[in-house]
């Protein structure tokens, strides 16, 4: 099998999963349900350069994620507390997850056997937990921008306006 498959299938229900987070305590995707369109960022972690340069991306375009009723969630198999330095220093203001057990990254991605951790993806899903787009890639540089991972966010408000909140 080729590790950049996509194991998901588009226009699905996304499983649901609850993490430990950074954001003290445990974060579920379940909680999102019907208020937010998520976008999901399996990462290698922190000591991956291109990695922290996306969620430092993410951070810096978060306003306008607000405003299309989108949060981010970034998932890596790093600990809470590397997760925590990371954050702060970073200034990153959405939930970062701790999968070590690899609950949620066996159901949505692959591994890289060379690096030990997630292939770095991103999933979108509209507030009802449907899969809308879905990549993954060898690096997290190759995938989709903050600003294409807006225009999507800004089709799915369209096309469902009645999923939009007043």
């Amino acid at each position: 099998m080729n590790a950049l498959q996509m194991k998901l299938e588009l226009q699905q229900v996304v499983s649901y999963f609850s993490l430990p987070s950074n954001k003290n305590g445990r974060v579920s995707t379940w909680d999102f349900k019907q208020k937010k369109n998520l976008v999901l960022f399996f990462n290698h972690g922190v000591a991956c350069p291109h990695c922290t340069s996306r969620l430092q991306e993410f951070a810096a375009s978060y306003p306008r994620f607000q405003e299309l009723e989108a949060e981010i969630i970034s998932i890596s198999l790093d600990t809470v507390e590397k997760l925590n330095v990371f954050a702060s220093r970073g200034k990153i203001v959405f939930p970062c997850l701790s999968d070590e057990n690899k609950e949620a990254t066996e159901k949505y991605t692959h591994m890289d056997a060379g690096r030990k951790a997630p292939f770095p993806s991103v999933f979108i899903t509209d507030r009802f937990g449907v899969l809308r787009y879905q990549q993954i890639a060898a690096e997290a540089n190759e995938l989709l921008s903050s600003n294409e991972i807006l225009s999507w966010l800004l089709l799915i408000q369209t096309e469902c306006p009645e999923c939009s909140h007043p």
